[in-house]
């Protein structure tokens, strides 16, 4: 989103998967882990360069983003917004954000914020439906998205949690 904001005219389609306006909009039961687990990479980011790692990225998801509300009705690119039914992301949240990005379409599938790793043939299918509607089959203006979805996205193996230190 900050980057539409920044860049619009770099931008042809939008799709927002899991996206929030700020941290508020993170669930609490997913937000108190993430903020204990800054706290403590923190406190060893100067003696572990694991740790610095660990604590810059939870730092941005403890602090970051800080989208206004109101800077949404600039975004004029044709927009996805997309997330798990049980994602992490507020669904009301969720739902706002959508509400006042001008013409844009939410679509919620059954799953949790990886819907585009765990659910992939559904989170393709929802994104090919939507290039869809803004460019028609073969466009060149948006590539040719004409229906091998593999070729979008394919099943990335999780890797394993390396933790915080």
């Amino acid at each position: 989103m900050k980057f539409v904001l920044e860049y619009p005219d770099k931008v042809k389609a939008l799709i927002l998967n899991g996206g929030n306006l700020n941290p508020s909009g993170v669930k609490r039961t997913t937000q108190i882990p993430i903020e204990i687990g800054y706290r403590i990479a923190k406190r060893f980011a100067s003696k572990s360069p694991d740790a610095k790692r660990n604590a810059e990225m939870l730092g941005l998801m403890v602090n970051e983003p800080n989208i206004e509300v109101n800077a949404l009705s600039k975004i004029t690119a044709p927009t996805l917004v997309i997330c798990g039914s049980r994602d992490m992301i507020k669904k009301s949240h969720t739902k706002k954000i959508a509400e006042n990005i001008p013409g844009a379409k939410l679509t919620i599938i059954d799953g949790n914020h990886f819907i585009a790793n765990k659910r992939y043939a559904a989170f393709n299918k929802a994104v090919e439906d939507f290039l869809q509607t803004i460019a028609p089959k073969g466009d060149k203006k948006y590539g040719n998205h004409s229906g091998n979805r593999k070729a979008h996205f394919k099943k990335i193996p999780a890797r394993r949690y390396r933790g915080f230190i």
